[in-house]
């Protein structure tokens, strides 16, 4: 519920899932669970994204238990732009809500975002300590002064995965990156569209199962392109 005790009308809730055959089983449960307390219909996607093991058939037997969940296999590894773009273009209900597969978000931390809905046309979390490597840490800082002063966009953490977006907002913005660029493009996006964003504060959790590859060059390489490509209009 939320906090003025109404459910919401419609909501779809996706996941890029990649080497999270062990952290699925725990997230769907509790994103179920927590989707049925909070919105009077919805739906589960979770993106597949290619993954060599076992996140694939864990995703499919989810789909076979919970009638709400779907699930888009990708038949390589797309990466996460790709992910986040296929999960917002196969959502079909009237607020979108996303986060990553790997458990280091709790969904539940939704509920204090749910409020802000009623003002807000996009809410999107800001982690206050990141369970992350030092290097990870200094990218992300990194990135979101680079997003602040190539954009004059300030916003405290672009790229935090606990986000939810209206379909007006969706219906009115076109998606073109497939980078991890993708979620301040987005924002950006609907940030120049008129859209209003709201933030609120999320914890982060250290990732218990799983393969994290955000700070590999196949990806950070793409993402600064894109930046760069968005910023002068070729994006």
């Amino acid at each position: 519920m939320t906090e003025t005790g109404t459910k919401l009308s419609s909501v779809s809730f996706f996941c890029p899932a990649y080497h999270d055959e062990k952290n699925l089983p725990v997230l769907i449960p509790r994103v179920h669970a927590f989707l049925s307390e909070i919105a009077n219909e919805f739906e589960i996607l979770i993106i597949e994204d290619g993954s060599p093991d076992k996140t694939g058939e864990v995703a499919d037997g989810f789909a076979v238990q919970y009638k709400e969940v779907r699930v888009i296999h990708h038949p390589k590894n797309l990466g996460y732009g790709a992910t986040i773009r296929d999960g917002f273009l196969h959502s079909h209900f009237e607020y979108v809500m996303y986060t990553d597969g790997d458990n280091q978000y709790d969904v539940r931390e939704f509920a204090a975002a749910l409020l802000l809905l009623q003002e807000a046309d996009v809410v999107t979390g800001f982690v206050r300590e990141k369970a992350a490597s030092g290097r990870r840490k200094v990218q992300s800082v990194l990135f979101n002064a680079f997003v602040c002063i190539l954009f004059l966009f300030p916003i405290r953490d672009v790229n935090c995965s606990m986000k939810i977006y209206k379909r007006k907002v969706l219906d009115a913005i076109t998606i073109k990156g497939t980078s991890a660029f993708i979620d301040a493009e987005m924002l950006i996006r609907a940030r120049r569209a008129g859209f209003r964003i709201a933030q609120f504060p999320v914890t982060h959790f250290h990732r218990q199962a799983g393969l994290a590859s955000g700070s590999k060059l196949s990806v950070v390489v793409p993402t600064i392109i894109d930046m760069l490509k968005f910023r002068f209009g070729l994006l």
